[in-house]
């Protein structure tokens, strides 16, 4: 509409200033309205050939990227059908099968000592029979570990103050063969009993890593935080096999934190340490959870890689350790390693932890565990088992 108005005032100078007749006046201004839609509509064509070479351009980089995967699985498959003869050691596929295989082995391992045959006798524990309901709970854990009903739930740490999510952590959550949930407080006491903690922290890794792989370039500074239970870091068969799929991974450093409890922490054995720090050294972070003592010595963490601790609220507002909150968090930021408040439950320990400059809260507060949308079950094209069968 602003070249009819202009096309009019051309007009009227025309007519009054310039004395013009009328119809001469009209004429030249119908000659500079027709100029400037001329004008706007050739600005309109640029525009639309500027979006749509945009858009070719942005068809032609899909068709290039999924050029490129369609020959990584050529390739990756040609590897898993000539048997092994062929397979290249840096392939990701083949490097998670192998790792995955060495966990079915575990299940395996524990079914050829007995624990998982219930049809007969009931698991012994320390001499006593195990009631029923342990008997089957530890029957659905199996049955779980075969049937991949193993399932990734993840929960936020937000940074305070704006509560906007800042990291993941990954939690396991079982399913028994009506789909029914199982709760860790149910099922990881009687995990670390029969030894398959480990397993479970395992296949609940690999699943973070699945996350990690269709989630691709989006959110770059989001990072998953990752349990590895004691019974992992001692399998001789699993752990090898972890520390090379790592190094051979280094893309997962940015987005993968190990996270050990403190007591596994201080008691991890020289071997353990040089492997860890193997990772450390390319880039992997780790974090401690399962404060009891802030008693530690934090440039001793940042030596071995730790770039982040977590303390609950309650032990952080207790005062039982003699140690101030804010005097922790400075001597942590001192080395680099951020404070996260854990087991947030209410507003009132919000306001606290803010009076410390705690930059990071984890808790039901911000969000509870839920199901990640990357780990539908019905995504799997085959069980872990026959994936394994097939190699």
């Amino acid at each position: 509409m602003s070249y009819i108005l202009v096309a009019a005032f051309v007009g009227v100078v025309a007519r009054r200033i310039l004395g013009l007749d009328l119809l001469l006046a009209v004429m030249i201004a119908a000659v500079v309205a027709l100029f400037f839609l001329q004008v706007h509509a050739l600005i309109l064509r640029r525009r639309e050939r500027r979006d749509a070479d945009h858009r070719m351009m942005a068809l032609y980089e899909d068709y290039q990227s999924a050029l490129g995967a369609i020959k990584d699985l050529r390739a990756d498959l040609g590897q898993l059908q000539d048997g092994g003869g062929a397979r290249q050691p840096d392939s990701e596929l083949v490097s998670e099968l192998r790792v995955l295989q060495t966990l079915l082995a575990q299940v395996a391992a524990r079914e050829s000592t007995g624990t998982a045959s219930f049809a007969d006798e009931r698991p012994q524990r320390d001499g006593k029979t195990l009631p029923g309901s342990q008997s089957e709970l530890l029957t659905v854990i199996h049955s779980a570990l075969e049937e991949n009903r193993v399932d990734l739930y993840l929960q936020p740490i937000v940074r305070l103050p704006s509560r906007k999510v800042a990291f993941y952590e990954a939690f396991s959550r079982v399913r028994d063969g009506s789909g029914a949930i199982i709760f860790p407080n149910d099922y990881l006491p009687l995990a670390e009993e029969s030894g398959l903690i480990g397993t479970l922290d395992n296949i609940l890794l690999f699943r973070c890593i699945q996350v990690i792989r269709r989630l691709g370039p989006r959110r770059p500074n989001v990072r998953f935080f990752c349990n590895i239970a004691s019974g992992s870091l001692e399998d001789q068969d699993f752990f090898p096999q972890f520390i090379d799929f790592m190094i051979n991974n280094l893309e997962l450093a940015d987005r993968l934190v190990f996270e050990f409890s403190q007591a596994d922490v201080r008691r991890h054995s020289r071997e353990v340490e040089r492997s860890l720090a193997s990772l450390g050294r390319r880039g992997f972070h780790f974090s401690m959870d399962h404060v009891t003592d802030i008693n530690f010595d934090a440039a001793g963490l940042a030596a071995r890689h730790f770039s982040f601790v977590k303390v609950s609220a309650d032990l952080l507002m207790s005062g039982r350790s003699g140690i101030a909150a804010e005097d922790l968090r400075t001597s942590l930021a001192r080395h680099q390693i951020d404070l996260i408040v854990e087991k947030i439950e209410d507003e009132a320990e919000v306001i606290e932890v803010l009076d410390f400059g705690v930059e990071y809260g984890q808790g039901y507060l911000f969000g509870e565990p839920r199901p990640s949308r990357d780990d539908d079950p019905r995504d799997e094209p085959m069980d872990l088992k026959t994936a394994l069968r097939d190699m």
